[in-house]
């Protein structure tokens, strides 16, 4: 099945992927960190443990930490 990664600050990436692949093994395989970013699937809150679908878009978001106290 197709799979499109989204990378904010990179090129969109088109990735071939198992059925019933995981957003953790199509990361995986692609060699993109999960840890530190926020993870939706077709603009929805998504986990590493997410099944996905043909046609799915993966969305990868530098998580931001910081600010005054």
């Amino acid at each position: 099945m197709q799979i499109k990664v989204l990378r904010l600050g990179h090129s969109a990436r088109h990735c071939e992927a198992a059925a019933g692949a995981t957003v953790g093994e199509v990361l995986e395989h692609e060699d993109l960190p999960a840890q530190g970013h926020a993870l939706s699937v077709n603009g929805l809150g998504a986990s590493t443990t997410t099944g996905l679908a043909d046609g799915d878009v993966i969305t990868l978001v530098p998580k931001v930490e910081g600010g005054a106290r």
